[in-house]
């Protein structure tokens, strides 16, 4: 993990996006920062990538890093598919949480080596909000936790999804939490055509798509969660795009043939993220006196 030895330096926050299994380029992003001594005192990540973020502020990105490389396909699907009775969700997620703890085991926000924030939705409210303290797992399994697919966490009076409508790239949590330059990772992938179609439709007929609060004390049925989300994902298009939000320097990873579920392209995936950051590695040493 990058040492800071310049206090007089700028600090530096990276903001990791989703992008489900495409989020893994980031860690060839983050390997590369590392070779070149980029410090990072702040790191952000949002759905799949608030697992990359979390287990490089606990220092076991390498342990990932082995993990995925040897890793067979069908390991991976074993992680995501747990089918349960669809009340809330189709998928548990208890296999996912318990593959990240793994990485980050039970250590708290408090037990990082640097400061971690982790964006999820609340759908009770359909509200964003960043996380920043209490078990890391916890946290990543909110943000990975896709409505209608995964079973969402209940905490705190809140009912807690993936993140990506308000805050696919998390860079304002870096802003508001002192950063002054933020290095942006979008694995991303623009929203899908059913998304930009009920978008449109109610853009046309002019419908605000809000929904009434739901009580997280009770069990909504998956079918609510999931009009809620599409209603949210269908307001918030803007949102899905990097252009909606702010960041000093954009890594992109080229990652143009590879769908979400592509697990067998772990390693190109990595490669790529490597190829994008060393492209950047120039401008950020410059904007930052490196």
């Amino acid at each position: 993990m990058s040492k800071i030895n310049n206090t007089n330096q700028k600090k530096v926050g990276v903001a990791v996006s989703g992008g489900f299994i495409r989020a893994v380029a980031s860690i060839g992003v983050l390997q590369v920062l590392e070779e070149n001594n980029i410090p990072i005192n702040l790191i952000s990540g949002c759905s799949a990538g608030s697992g990359i973020a979390a287990i490089y502020s606990v220092g076991t990105l390498k342990k990932l890093y082995n993990r995925l490389i040897v890793g067979r396909r069908r390991d991976y699907w074993e992680v995501i598919f747990e089918p349960t009775i669809p009340r809330q969700g189709l998928l548990k997620g208890n296999r996912t949480r318990e593959f990240f703890k793994e990485f980050v085991g039970e250590k708290k926000f408090s037990d990082t080596n640097i400061k971690l924030f982790i964006t999820a939705t609340d759908l009770a409210t359909l509200s964003p909000v960043v996380i920043e303290q209490g078990l890391i797992y916890e946290a990543i399994q909110a943000s990975v936790g896709v409505p209608g697919i995964f079973i969402p966490l209940k905490k705190d009076g809140k009912i807690l999804v993936d993140g990506g409508n308000f805050n696919l790239i998390p860079s304002e949590a870096l802003y508001q939490n002192g950063a002054d330059y933020v290095i942006a990772i979008d694995t991303s992938r623009p929203p899908n055509p059913t998304i930009r179609v009920i978008a449109l439709i109610k853009k046309m007929l002019k419908l605000n798509g809000d929904l009434p609060y739901i009580d997280p004390e009770t069990d909504p049925h998956v079918v609510s969660l999931l009009r809620r989300a599409v209603s949210l994902s269908s307001s918030r298009i803007d949102n899905f795009h990097h252009s909606a939000y702010r960041y000093d320097v954009l890594i992109r990873p080229q990652l143009i043939n590879i769908q979400r579920w592509q697990v067998s392209k772990v390693k190109e995936m990595i490669e790529s993220g490597r190829q994008a950051a060393e492209k950047m590695i120039p401008q950020i040493k410059k904007d930052l006196g490196l």
